[in-house]
């Protein structure tokens, strides 16, 4: 099955990496996407015949089930042919009820909630309304009662929508998160806008702005009632004693809000066990309805799905005639935002060895100037936790392990040798002590047995003359079967995951191993739009690249460059396709 490599949100997987699309992308209308081992909750209620039947493996407790229903009237699902209805009748009273998942053992210091929500064309509140995305950790004791000061106790944020006022606001009002947190102002809790805003004052990120150094405001959103929407929600909680905890939320995929540098613990025993879907409001004065359908929970970025059809496309058969062998990015390291990222995914049912190598002075040899002179890499899991990283290929515990012919030539070089259970991992390059200049990432299959690389993606930064991103792949496999790729360059749509410094317009061209260039793109549109269309995996912008080849065993260079001159940050993807 053609599916992505997710460079992660965020801290969600490591420090500076950025997802293109998410863990949807790689199972068009949510299609088994319960199976994916990033995945812990995944209900499309297309199983259901009655709401009791709600409680058991995916939800914990479903509050108040008086309240709730399955919806089958056409235009109240979004995908499949059946949603949850809440309805909240006029009340005197605090009246509300949600679907709850308990994690227990198995909380989570981050985590990724995915909803498709719409409001009643009527819907109106006037007082306090939490409804949408709830996300907690601790022993809740109730409302008024502020989170501890000292990151012990509890912590609670829901994404929701009601009014508070703000200039321009309607019905159902801006997003905002509910919070309560150990900096908490108000007992009841705290209101936080993407624009910085906090209701009641005063705001965090704009009266102590040396506190947040990462935090950008960003425009607020005001969805329409009566509209199907996308919502995703992140919260990674701080490691204790770091004020590097994070919220975000995304609209159809486009980042509305990242709220940086929290701290909202003390203790790592206090983690993420209580996702849940809500609608509650006090005293409501009309009835209330929100209808609310696919929702998936996750350790990493989701996205929207590939597509709502009543009738999906069948998941596709993963290939086997060819394999993602051997892949090399070869790009300008610089700092911070500028690292050289890799990603790649194992797919089986079993562990599988590759060498993973970041090379920089040897490049002098091949008439590579500027190069990075002390290149350090980090190999990251699809939690990002770090598992790996070398400074200096001969100082790694396995380094005995990597074949006589990839050890590098340079000591100054470093290289991984690990086993890899089937998953997404992340490799970053970059200077052992922030040093820039051209390095190599590499990654080789060694074992070639169990897992296999099924698609693989870099990204860095795309300069001028001998420093355009150059990526390598090979594909390994029976002679005389050809395999379909997609390869993509990306740069105006990383803009909508944070990145910043965006390459505008980027150009592709895929050279065999004679260096004969076989496919050139500049806009993916141009040319082979229908095909690429039809696999899913369509740009987001059209200024963007994506070339279909159907490929002999060999090796293959991809060039990435700017139209024109222009540079910034790029991805480079390569996808199997069926």
């Amino acid at each position: 099955m053609a599916s992505l490599i997710i460079l992660g949100v965020g801290l969600a997987t490591a420090p500076g990496v950025c997802a293109q699309i998410g863990i949807a992308s790689r199972y068009p209308s949510d299609k088994n996407i319960g199976s994916d081992p990033e995945v812990i909750l995944a209900d499309d209620f297309e199983s259901y015949t009655s709401v009791s039947q709600m409680i058991g493996p995916k939800w914990t407790n479903v509050q108040h089930t008086e309240y709730v229903s399955l919806d089958s009237t056409p235009g109240n699902f979004f995908g499949g042919t059946k949603a949850v209805k809440i309805s909240l009748p006029i009340s005197g009273t605090e009246v509300g009820s949600s679907l709850v998942k308990k994690l227990g053992a198995n909380s989570v210091d981050t985590i990724f909630v995915r909803i498709y929500e719409k409001w009643d064309a009527n819907y109106s509140v006037n007082g306090s309304n939490h409804n949408g995305i709830h996300i907690s950790g601790g022993t809740l004791p109730g409302p008024g009662i502020p989170a501890p000061a000292d990151g012990t106790g509890f912590f609670i944020f829901t994404l929701q929508n009601n009014m508070q006022g703000r200039a321009g606001e309607v019905d159902p009002g801006y997003d905002h998160v509910y919070a309560y947190w150990p900096k908490q102002n108000s007992q009841y809790g705290d209101h936080w806008f993407p624009d910085g805003v906090v209701i009641p004052s005063p705001s965090q990120w704009l009266t102590y702005p040396s506190q947040y150094p990462d935090f950008k405001p960003m425009p607020n959103h005001l969805p329409q009632r009566g509209k199907w929407y996308c919502y995703e929600m992140m919260l990674h909680a701080n490691t204790p004693g770091k004020n590097d905890g994070e919220l975000k939320w995304w609209v159809d995929g486009k980042l509305i809000a990242d709220l940086p540098d929290l701290n909202i613990r003390s203790i790592s025993s206090l983690k993420i066990d209580e996702p849940a879907v809500v609608l509650g409001a006090n005293n409501p004065t009309t009835p209330l309805t929100k209808w609310y359908d696919n929702v998936v929970m996750a350790t990493q970025y989701i996205g929207p799905m590939a597509t709502a059809s009543p009738s999906p496309t069948p998941t596709p058969t993963p290939v086997t005639n060819q394999t993602l062998a051997n892949i090399s990015t070869r790009g300008v390291v610089q700092t911070g935002n500028g690292v050289l990222i890799g990603g790649f995914i194992l797919k089986g049912n079993a562990s599988n060895e590759v060498l993973m190598r970041g090379l920089g002075p040897s490049l002098s040899a091949f008439g590579v100037a500027n190069v990075l002179s002390n290149p350090l890499i980090e190999l990251h899991d699809s939690t990002g936790a770090l598992i790996g990283s070398n400074d200096g290929w001969k100082r790694d515990f396995n380094h005995n392990a990597i074949p006589v012919t990839l050890q590098p030539s340079n000591d100054s070089e470093c290289a991984l040798d690990r086993t890899l259970s089937p998953g997404s991992y992340t490799v970053i390059l970059k200077g052992a002590q922030g040093q820039t200049g051209v390095g190599l990432f590499e990654l080789y299959e060694i074992s070639g047995e169990g897992s296999i690389v099924q698609n693989i993606s870099t990204r860095g930064v795309v300069q001028t003359g001998d420093d355009m991103m150059i990526g390598g792949f090979v594909l390994r496999g029976t002679i005389g079967h050809n395999q379909r790729v997609i390869v993509r360059a990306i740069g105006p749509s990383l803009g909508r995951f944070g990145v910043t410094g965006c390459l505008a317009n980027p150009s592709l061209r895929i050279f065999n191993s004679d260096g004969v260039m076989i496919g050139q793109n500049d806009n993916w549109g141009d040319s082979q739009a229908a095909e690429i269309t039809q696999t899913l995996l369509a740009p987001l912008d059209p200024l963007e690249s994506a070339i279909i080849l159907n490929l002999p065993t060999g090796s293959y260079t991809a060039v990435v460059s700017g139209v024109g001159g222009n540079t910034g940050n790029a991805l480079m993807e390569v996808y199997l396709l069926p």
